[in-house]
Protein backbone atom coordinates (compact mmCIF):
# COMPACT_ATOMS: atom_id res chain seq x y z
CA UNK A 1 0.00 0.00 0.00
CA UNK A 2 3.03 2.30 -0.27
CA UNK A 3 3.97 4.21 -3.42
CA UNK A 4 6.38 6.92 -4.38
CA UNK A 5 3.81 8.92 -6.35
CA UNK A 6 0.02 8.71 -6.40
CA UNK A 7 -1.84 10.48 -9.19
CA UNK A 8 -5.50 11.25 -8.55
CA UNK A 9 -7.65 11.52 -11.68
CA UNK A 10 -7.16 9.68 -14.98
CA UNK A 11 -7.88 12.56 -17.33
CA UNK A 12 -5.85 14.53 -19.90
CA UNK A 13 -3.47 15.78 -17.15
CA UNK A 14 -3.45 12.87 -14.73
CA UNK A 15 -2.54 10.09 -17.14
CA UNK A 16 0.47 11.98 -18.57
CA UNK A 17 1.57 12.63 -14.97
CA UNK A 18 1.49 8.89 -14.31
CA UNK A 19 3.36 8.22 -17.56
CA UNK A 20 6.32 10.41 -16.64
CA UNK A 21 6.31 9.53 -12.96
CA UNK A 22 6.74 5.85 -13.84
CA UNK A 23 9.11 6.64 -16.72
CA UNK A 24 11.47 8.49 -14.39
CA UNK A 25 11.63 5.63 -11.92
CA UNK A 26 8.93 6.26 -9.33
CA UNK A 27 6.60 3.53 -8.10
CA UNK A 28 3.36 5.07 -9.36
CA UNK A 29 -0.34 4.53 -8.71
CA UNK A 30 -3.05 6.17 -10.84
CA UNK A 31 -6.50 6.36 -9.25
CA UNK A 32 -9.74 7.00 -11.19
CA UNK A 33 -13.09 7.24 -9.43
CA UNK A 34 -15.17 6.31 -12.48
CA UNK A 35 -15.69 2.74 -13.59
CA UNK A 36 -13.89 3.33 -16.87
CA UNK A 37 -11.28 5.74 -18.21
CA UNK A 38 -13.29 7.83 -20.63
CA UNK A 39 -14.28 11.38 -21.56
CA UNK A 40 -16.75 12.46 -18.87
CA UNK A 41 -16.24 16.23 -18.82
CA UNK A 42 -17.83 18.39 -21.55
CA UNK A 43 -15.14 19.16 -24.09
CA UNK A 44 -14.91 20.29 -27.69
CA UNK A 45 -12.77 17.22 -28.36
CA UNK A 46 -10.64 19.06 -30.88
CA UNK A 47 -6.89 19.47 -30.64
CA UNK A 48 -3.73 20.00 -32.68
CA UNK A 49 -1.20 17.49 -33.92
CA UNK A 50 1.20 19.01 -31.39
CA UNK A 51 -0.82 17.37 -28.62
CA UNK A 52 -0.13 13.91 -30.00
CA UNK A 53 3.53 14.72 -30.51
CA UNK A 54 4.04 16.01 -26.97
CA UNK A 55 2.12 13.12 -25.42
CA UNK A 56 4.13 10.58 -27.40
CA UNK A 57 1.18 8.81 -29.01
CA UNK A 58 0.24 8.29 -32.63
CA UNK A 59 -2.89 9.91 -34.16
CA UNK A 60 -4.43 6.55 -34.93
CA UNK A 61 -7.61 6.38 -37.06
CA UNK A 62 -9.78 5.29 -34.13
CA UNK A 63 -8.69 8.44 -32.23
CA UNK A 64 -8.70 11.09 -34.97
CA UNK A 65 -12.18 11.32 -36.46
CA UNK A 66 -11.86 14.24 -38.80
CA UNK A 67 -9.43 16.94 -39.89
CA UNK A 68 -11.12 20.33 -39.76
CA UNK A 69 -10.24 23.94 -40.56
CA UNK A 70 -11.09 26.52 -37.85
CA UNK A 71 -13.39 29.36 -38.90
CA UNK A 72 -14.09 32.27 -36.52
CA UNK A 73 -17.28 34.34 -36.88
CA UNK A 74 -17.54 37.96 -35.77
CA UNK A 75 -20.90 39.22 -34.46
CA UNK A 76 -21.78 40.67 -37.89
CA UNK A 77 -21.38 37.25 -39.51
CA UNK A 78 -18.03 37.94 -41.14
CA UNK A 79 -15.79 34.90 -40.83
CA UNK A 80 -12.05 34.38 -40.85
CA UNK A 81 -10.73 31.04 -42.07
CA UNK A 82 -7.63 29.90 -40.18
CA UNK A 83 -6.20 27.48 -42.68
CA UNK A 84 -2.68 27.56 -41.22
CA UNK A 85 -3.70 25.78 -37.99
CA UNK A 86 -4.94 22.27 -38.81
CA UNK A 87 -7.18 20.93 -36.09
CA UNK A 88 -8.31 17.40 -35.42
CA UNK A 89 -11.71 16.36 -34.14
CA UNK A 90 -11.00 13.36 -31.94
CA UNK A 91 -12.63 10.59 -29.93
CA UNK A 92 -11.43 11.77 -26.53
CA UNK A 93 -12.28 8.49 -24.82
CA UNK A 94 -9.99 6.59 -27.17
CA UNK A 95 -7.35 9.30 -26.74
CA UNK A 96 -7.40 8.86 -22.95
CA UNK A 97 -7.30 5.10 -23.22
CA UNK A 98 -4.29 5.31 -25.54
CA UNK A 99 -2.56 7.46 -22.91
CA UNK A 100 -3.49 4.88 -20.27
CA UNK A 101 -1.81 2.22 -22.38
CA UNK A 102 1.39 4.29 -22.33
CA UNK A 103 1.15 4.67 -18.55
CA UNK A 104 0.77 0.91 -18.14
CA UNK A 105 3.68 0.25 -20.46
CA UNK A 106 5.87 2.55 -18.37
CA UNK A 107 4.96 0.56 -15.26
CA UNK A 108 2.25 2.66 -13.60
CA UNK A 109 -0.42 0.78 -11.67
CA UNK A 110 -3.97 1.84 -12.60
CA UNK A 111 -7.08 1.46 -10.45
CA UNK A 112 -10.54 2.39 -11.75
CA UNK A 113 -13.68 2.69 -9.62
CA UNK A 114 -11.55 3.85 -6.71
CA UNK A 115 -12.62 7.23 -5.37
CA UNK A 116 -10.30 9.34 -3.24
CA UNK A 117 -12.07 10.59 -0.14
CA UNK A 118 -9.30 12.61 1.48
CA UNK A 119 -5.56 13.28 1.47
CA UNK A 120 -3.74 13.94 4.75
CA UNK A 121 -0.10 14.83 5.28
CA UNK A 122 1.54 13.08 8.26
CA UNK A 123 5.23 12.96 9.12
CA UNK A 124 6.31 14.09 5.64
CA UNK A 125 4.17 11.43 3.92
CA UNK A 126 0.83 11.70 2.17
CA UNK A 127 -1.97 9.39 3.33
CA UNK A 128 -4.52 8.90 0.56
CA UNK A 129 -7.86 7.59 1.79
CA UNK A 130 -10.10 5.90 -0.80
CA UNK A 131 -13.26 3.81 -0.80
CA UNK A 132 -10.98 0.75 -0.69
CA UNK A 133 -8.41 1.67 1.92
CA UNK A 134 -5.47 3.94 2.71
CA UNK A 135 -2.30 4.37 0.64
CA UNK A 136 0.91 6.10 1.63
CA UNK A 137 2.93 8.15 -0.84
CA UNK A 138 5.72 10.65 -0.87
CA UNK A 139 4.06 12.86 -3.51
CA UNK A 140 0.44 13.22 -4.59
CA UNK A 141 -0.42 14.78 -7.94
CA UNK A 142 -3.96 16.16 -7.92
CA UNK A 143 -5.46 16.00 -11.40
CA UNK A 144 -9.00 15.46 -10.16
CA UNK A 145 -10.78 18.39 -11.73
CA UNK A 146 -12.17 21.77 -10.82
CA UNK A 147 -13.67 20.57 -7.52
CA UNK A 148 -10.48 18.77 -6.56
CA UNK A 149 -10.64 16.57 -3.47
CA UNK A 150 -6.85 16.72 -3.25
CA UNK A 151 -6.87 20.53 -3.19
CA UNK A 152 -9.72 20.71 -0.68
CA UNK A 153 -8.12 18.13 1.62
CA UNK A 154 -4.82 20.00 1.68
CA UNK A 155 -6.39 23.39 2.39
CA UNK A 156 -6.06 24.90 -1.09
CA UNK A 157 -9.13 27.09 -1.41
CA UNK A 158 -8.09 29.11 -4.45
CA UNK A 159 -9.74 28.19 -7.75
CA UNK A 160 -9.22 29.55 -11.22
CA UNK A 161 -12.19 31.60 -12.44
CA UNK A 162 -14.58 29.29 -14.27
CA UNK A 163 -16.88 29.68 -17.25
CA UNK A 164 -20.08 27.57 -17.29
CA UNK A 165 -20.06 25.32 -20.35
CA UNK A 166 -22.78 23.16 -21.94
CA UNK A 167 -22.48 20.81 -24.90
CA UNK A 168 -24.92 18.84 -27.05
CA UNK A 169 -23.84 15.95 -29.23
CA UNK A 170 -26.34 16.10 -32.08
CA UNK A 171 -27.18 13.58 -34.80
CA UNK A 172 -28.96 14.10 -38.11
CA UNK A 173 -27.33 17.50 -38.58
CA UNK A 174 -27.10 19.02 -42.05
CA UNK A 175 -23.90 21.04 -41.90
CA UNK A 176 -23.22 23.35 -44.81
CA UNK A 177 -19.49 23.02 -44.27
CA UNK A 178 -18.69 19.66 -42.62
CA UNK A 179 -14.96 20.36 -42.76
CA UNK A 180 -14.99 23.50 -40.60
CA UNK A 181 -14.73 23.84 -36.84
CA UNK A 182 -16.76 26.98 -36.29
CA UNK A 183 -16.41 29.49 -33.44
CA UNK A 184 -19.00 32.25 -32.90
CA UNK A 185 -18.33 35.45 -30.95
CA UNK A 186 -20.71 38.17 -29.83
CA UNK A 187 -22.48 39.46 -26.76
CA UNK A 188 -25.83 38.30 -28.11
CA UNK A 189 -24.44 34.87 -28.98
CA UNK A 190 -22.26 34.07 -25.96
CA UNK A 191 -21.44 36.96 -23.62
CA UNK A 192 -17.84 36.77 -22.41
CA UNK A 193 -17.42 33.44 -24.16
CA UNK A 194 -18.15 31.77 -27.48
CA UNK A 195 -20.33 29.14 -29.14
CA UNK A 196 -19.08 26.41 -31.43
CA UNK A 197 -20.06 23.74 -33.94
CA UNK A 198 -17.55 20.93 -34.36
CA UNK A 199 -18.25 18.21 -36.95
CA UNK A 200 -17.70 14.72 -35.52
CA UNK A 201 -18.61 12.59 -38.53
CA UNK A 202 -21.28 12.11 -41.15
CA UNK A 203 -24.37 13.96 -39.86
CA UNK A 204 -22.91 14.17 -36.33
CA UNK A 205 -21.67 17.35 -34.64
CA UNK A 206 -20.92 18.71 -31.23
CA UNK A 207 -22.60 22.02 -30.51
CA UNK A 208 -21.54 23.87 -27.39
CA UNK A 209 -21.27 27.15 -25.60
CA UNK A 210 -19.45 28.83 -22.74
CA UNK A 211 -20.80 32.07 -21.26
CA UNK A 212 -20.20 34.25 -18.23
CA UNK A 213 -23.03 36.66 -18.81
CA UNK A 214 -26.11 34.46 -18.45
CA UNK A 215 -27.35 30.89 -18.30
CA UNK A 216 -25.34 28.73 -20.66
CA UNK A 217 -28.16 26.35 -21.62
CA UNK A 218 -30.53 29.17 -22.52
CA UNK A 219 -27.92 30.69 -24.83
CA UNK A 220 -27.16 27.28 -26.33
CA UNK A 221 -30.82 26.59 -27.08
CA UNK A 222 -31.10 30.04 -28.64
CA UNK A 223 -27.99 29.36 -30.74
CA UNK A 224 -29.37 26.01 -31.95
CA UNK A 225 -32.66 27.67 -32.90
CA UNK A 226 -30.84 30.40 -34.84
CA UNK A 227 -29.06 27.66 -36.83
CA UNK A 228 -32.21 25.67 -37.49
CA UNK A 229 -31.34 25.31 -41.19
CA UNK A 230 -28.50 23.01 -40.11
CA UNK A 231 -29.66 21.82 -36.69
CA UNK A 232 -33.45 22.01 -36.89
CA UNK A 233 -34.00 18.29 -37.54
CA UNK A 234 -31.16 17.13 -35.32
CA UNK A 235 -31.55 15.13 -32.12
CA UNK A 236 -29.49 15.48 -28.93
CA UNK A 237 -27.91 12.18 -27.86
CA UNK A 238 -25.48 13.58 -25.27
CA UNK A 239 -26.04 16.59 -23.03
CA UNK A 240 -23.48 17.63 -20.43
CA UNK A 241 -22.35 20.72 -18.57
CA UNK A 242 -19.43 21.67 -16.33
CA UNK A 243 -17.30 24.64 -15.26
CA UNK A 244 -14.12 25.22 -17.26
CA UNK A 245 -11.39 27.20 -15.43
CA UNK A 246 -10.21 30.03 -17.67
CA UNK A 247 -8.79 32.41 -15.07
CA UNK A 248 -5.19 31.25 -15.30
CA UNK A 249 -3.02 29.13 -13.02
CA UNK A 250 -3.71 29.41 -9.30
CA UNK A 251 -0.88 30.81 -7.19
CA UNK A 252 -0.54 27.88 -4.77
CA UNK A 253 -0.81 24.74 -6.87
CA UNK A 254 2.34 23.32 -5.23
CA UNK A 255 3.08 22.48 -1.60
CA UNK A 256 5.02 20.01 0.51
CA UNK A 257 4.33 16.64 -1.07
CA UNK A 258 1.79 17.71 -3.69
CA UNK A 259 1.33 19.27 -7.11
CA UNK A 260 -2.03 20.27 -8.64
CA UNK A 261 -2.43 20.20 -12.43
CA UNK A 262 -5.23 20.35 -15.00
CA UNK A 263 -8.51 21.96 -14.01
CA UNK A 264 -7.51 21.70 -10.35
CA UNK A 265 -4.73 24.20 -11.04
CA UNK A 266 -6.12 26.15 -14.00
CA UNK A 267 -3.67 24.93 -16.64
CA UNK A 268 -6.17 25.81 -19.37
CA UNK A 269 -5.61 28.30 -22.20
CA UNK A 270 -7.97 31.10 -21.07
CA UNK A 271 -9.10 32.55 -24.40
CA UNK A 272 -10.07 29.20 -25.92
CA UNK A 273 -10.81 27.11 -22.84
CA UNK A 274 -8.66 24.38 -24.39
CA UNK A 275 -6.90 22.15 -21.89
CA UNK A 276 -5.94 18.85 -23.48
CA UNK A 277 -2.56 20.06 -24.75
CA UNK A 278 -1.66 22.52 -22.00
CA UNK A 279 -2.97 20.20 -19.28
CA UNK A 280 -1.20 17.21 -20.75
CA UNK A 281 2.15 18.98 -20.75
CA UNK A 282 1.46 20.16 -17.19
CA UNK A 283 0.93 16.53 -16.19
CA UNK A 284 4.13 15.38 -17.89
CA UNK A 285 6.08 18.08 -16.05
CA UNK A 286 4.47 17.16 -12.71
CA UNK A 287 5.22 13.45 -13.13
CA UNK A 288 8.85 14.12 -14.01
CA UNK A 289 9.40 16.58 -11.15
CA UNK A 290 7.69 14.31 -8.61
CA UNK A 291 9.76 11.29 -9.62
CA UNK A 292 13.03 13.22 -9.54
CA UNK A 293 12.13 14.65 -6.12
CA UNK A 294 11.51 11.15 -4.77
CA UNK A 295 14.76 9.87 -6.28
CA UNK A 296 16.65 12.70 -4.59
CA UNK A 297 14.91 12.18 -1.24
CA UNK A 298 13.44 15.69 -1.07
CA UNK A 299 9.75 16.19 -1.93
CA UNK A 300 9.33 19.50 -0.13
CA UNK A 301 7.57 22.43 -1.75
CA UNK A 302 10.93 23.95 -2.63
CA UNK A 303 11.91 20.83 -4.56
CA UNK A 304 8.55 20.46 -6.30
CA UNK A 305 8.58 24.10 -7.39
CA UNK A 306 10.83 22.90 -10.22
CA UNK A 307 7.52 22.23 -11.95
CA UNK A 308 7.27 25.93 -12.69
CA UNK A 309 10.59 25.85 -14.53
CA UNK A 310 9.61 22.73 -16.45
CA UNK A 311 6.30 24.33 -17.40
CA UNK A 312 7.54 27.92 -17.82
CA UNK A 313 6.81 28.19 -21.55
CA UNK A 314 3.18 27.27 -20.98
CA UNK A 315 2.89 29.53 -17.94
CA UNK A 316 3.81 32.43 -20.22
CA UNK A 317 1.28 31.29 -22.85
CA UNK A 318 -1.51 31.08 -20.28
CA UNK A 319 -0.63 34.48 -18.81
CA UNK A 320 -0.65 36.21 -22.21
CA UNK A 321 -3.82 34.45 -23.35
CA UNK A 322 -5.50 35.65 -20.15
CA UNK A 323 -4.49 39.26 -20.85
CA UNK A 324 -5.95 39.06 -24.34
CA UNK A 325 -9.15 37.47 -23.01
CA UNK A 326 -9.60 40.20 -20.41
CA UNK A 327 -9.31 42.82 -23.15
CA UNK A 328 -11.70 41.12 -25.58
CA UNK A 329 -14.39 40.37 -23.01
CA UNK A 330 -14.89 44.10 -22.45
CA UNK A 331 -15.55 44.85 -26.12
CA UNK A 332 -18.91 45.62 -27.68
CA UNK A 333 -20.10 43.73 -30.75
CA UNK A 334 -19.17 46.71 -32.92
CA UNK A 335 -15.65 46.73 -31.52
CA UNK A 336 -15.33 42.97 -32.12
CA UNK A 337 -16.41 43.54 -35.73
CA UNK A 338 -13.85 46.32 -36.13
CA UNK A 339 -11.10 44.13 -34.73
CA UNK A 340 -12.03 41.30 -37.11
CA UNK A 341 -11.33 43.69 -40.01
CA UNK A 342 -7.73 44.15 -38.82
CA UNK A 343 -6.63 40.76 -37.48
CA UNK A 344 -5.07 38.21 -39.80
CA UNK A 345 -5.71 34.47 -39.47
CA UNK A 346 -2.26 33.86 -37.96
CA UNK A 347 -2.88 36.75 -35.52
CA UNK A 348 -5.92 34.94 -34.16
CA UNK A 349 -3.97 31.71 -33.66
CA UNK A 350 -1.18 33.53 -31.82
CA UNK A 351 -3.55 35.52 -29.61
CA UNK A 352 -5.73 32.52 -28.80
CA UNK A 353 -2.78 30.33 -27.82
CA UNK A 354 -0.65 32.99 -26.17
CA UNK A 355 2.14 32.30 -28.66
CA UNK A 356 4.29 34.97 -30.36
CA UNK A 357 1.76 37.59 -29.31
CA UNK A 358 4.40 40.30 -29.17
CA UNK A 359 4.86 40.15 -32.94
CA UNK A 360 1.09 40.69 -33.28
CA UNK A 361 1.23 43.56 -30.79
CA UNK A 362 4.04 45.33 -32.63
CA UNK A 363 2.11 45.16 -35.90
CA UNK A 364 -1.11 46.38 -34.28
CA UNK A 365 0.70 49.40 -32.85
CA UNK A 366 0.60 50.81 -36.36
CA UNK A 367 -3.20 50.76 -36.36
CA UNK A 368 -5.20 53.49 -34.65
CA UNK A 369 -7.89 53.00 -32.05
CA UNK A 370 -8.90 49.56 -30.87
CA UNK A 371 -5.98 47.66 -32.37
CA UNK A 372 -3.54 50.04 -30.69
CA UNK A 373 -5.24 49.45 -27.34
CA UNK A 374 -4.99 45.68 -27.76
CA UNK A 375 -1.29 46.02 -28.56
CA UNK A 376 -0.73 48.18 -25.48
CA UNK A 377 -2.57 45.60 -23.34
CA UNK A 378 -0.30 42.81 -24.55
CA UNK A 379 2.93 44.78 -24.27
CA UNK A 380 1.94 46.14 -20.88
Amino acid sequence: MEYDVIVVGAGPSGIPAAINSAKFGAKTLLLERNEVIMAKKPCGEATSMGTFSDMGIDPKPYIVLHKVVPRVYAPNGKSIVIDNAPTYSINKTMYLQELALRAAEEGAEIHVREEVKAVVRKDSYMHVKTNRGVYIAKVVIGADGYNSVVARSLGVKEKSEAIPTVIYLMVNVKLKDPDSARFYLGNNVAPKGYAWIFPKGDKVAEVGIGVRGGRAKLYLDKFVKEHSDELGDAQVIDYRGAPVPIGGIISNNIGDGFILVGDAAGTVIPLTGAGMHSGGVAGLAAGKVAALAVNEGDWSKKSLLRWRREYSKWIDKIRLSLKVMRFLERLSDKELNDLADVLRPDDIVKLANGENVFSVARRLLRHPGLSFKLAKTILG
